[in-house]
């Protein structure tokens, strides 16, 4: 990535004694940067950066690097925090982990990029490098805390926890799997854990994610079996499926079993499940703390199988429903279209 896709500016004059680097996420335009009124509210000397072209910070180093150098020789700071979500855990992830001079804090890194069915693959512009670019210096000698979060209801997420849960232990390691999806950053916002973990950056995260339920005990194996079936579907196979009751509870194997159904041309079962799981999520209290874009998915891919079955009626009712409870975007609005659906303008 040239110079040009990075974008920098600095925070100063923070009262903490930290300088946190805070990494953007995929899709954020230039002149703007991901989280950064996040933290304009906190006492931290901040370096926010963007990569624009959405390549996820690779070829960067001696761009971020300056940058960083920079606000250390302004600052002076007494600790560096490496803070990213998305796109931007995976660069707060390499760089962190480059430079051994600070904690990191990852929210739902991609751990290899470029696989099928990932975001990464959908912005790359060149090969992908190798997973062990990462995971070689996890398993090695830290010098810092390094704080890993994936929601275990995004199957690429489980990758990555998976890939975590494989390497020695290290007490500078901390993997946590989430009962939540891949934006689970905005969902631990929307919880309050976020604010307090940032405030200070002196509290225990495992002990916040617990107080909030949050903490996930699926098992392994179950985590295997979802990884698969989420690989597999996005290569464009359809597996049989082996699920375990617990791994069943998992809202993002539901996801996974519905577009099974629909590749095997059961559309309206795939539907039916969608709705129930709806349901489930909206009336609880953990899983109804999911960020709407991601649980208005269930709904509104309900609504696109039924109308596949040719059963518009119910389609109708489901996009209705999504409508009601969810913010339209561009896709509702369009298959509202063809349902004949009047949604009303934004203001």
């Amino acid at each position: 990535m040239s110079s040009r896709g990075l974008e920098v500016k600095l925070q100063s004059g923070g009262r903490s004694g930290v300088l946190v680097v805070v990494f953007s996420q995929v899709r954020i335009p230039s002149g703007k940067f991901g989280l950064e009124r996040l933290f304009a509210k906190t006492q931290h000397a901040c370096v926010v950066l963007n990569d624009t072209t959405s390549q996820w910070y690779l070829d960067a180093e001696q761009e971020i690097d300056q940058a960083i150098d920079l606000a250390i020789t302004q600052e002076q700071p007494e600790r560096i925090i490496y803070y990213g979500a998305s796109m931007g855990a995976y660069g707060a992830l390499i760089t962190g982990l480059r430079r051994q001079d600070g904690e990191i804090y990852a929210f739902s890194p991609e751990l290899e990029l470029g696989t099928a069915g990932t975001q990464s693959a959908d912005y790359l512009a060149r090969p992908a490098p190798d997973k062990l670019e990462l995971l070689g210096p996890l398993a090695g000698d830290l010098r810092h805390p390094v704080h890993l979060l994936f929601g275990l209801f995004d199957w690429v997420d489980t990758c990555g926890y998976l890939a975590v849960q494989r390497l020695p232990e290290s007490e500078n390691l901390n993997c946590y799997g989430i009962a939540g999806p891949h934006a689970l950053h905005d969902q631990l916002y929307s919880l309050n854990t976020i604010r307090q973990l940032i405030k200070t950056f002196q509290r225990d995260i495992a002990e916040l994610l617990a107080d909030k339920n949050l903490l996930n005990s699926q098992s392994l194996t179950d985590c295997e079996v979802f990884a698969q079936l989420g690989h597999a579907l996005a290569c464009g196979e359809v597996p049989s499926l082996e699920a375990s009751e617990a791994l069943r509870s998992n809202p993002g194997y539901g996801l996974l079993e519905a577009e099974w159904l629909a590749l095997l041309g059961k559309h309206h079962d795939g539907a039916e499940l969608l709705r129930e799981w709806h349901e489930i999520l909206h009336n609880d209290a953990v899983m109804r703390t999911a960020p709407k874009r991601w649980r208005k998915a269930f709904l509104m891919r309900a609504a696109e199988l039924y109308l596949q079955a040719g059963q518009a009626s119910q389609a109708r009712d489901a996009l209705a429903d999504c409508i009601r409870l969810f913010p339209v975007d561009e896709n509702m609005r369009e298959l509202a279209g063809q349902l004949d659906i009047v949604v009303q303008a934004p203001y």
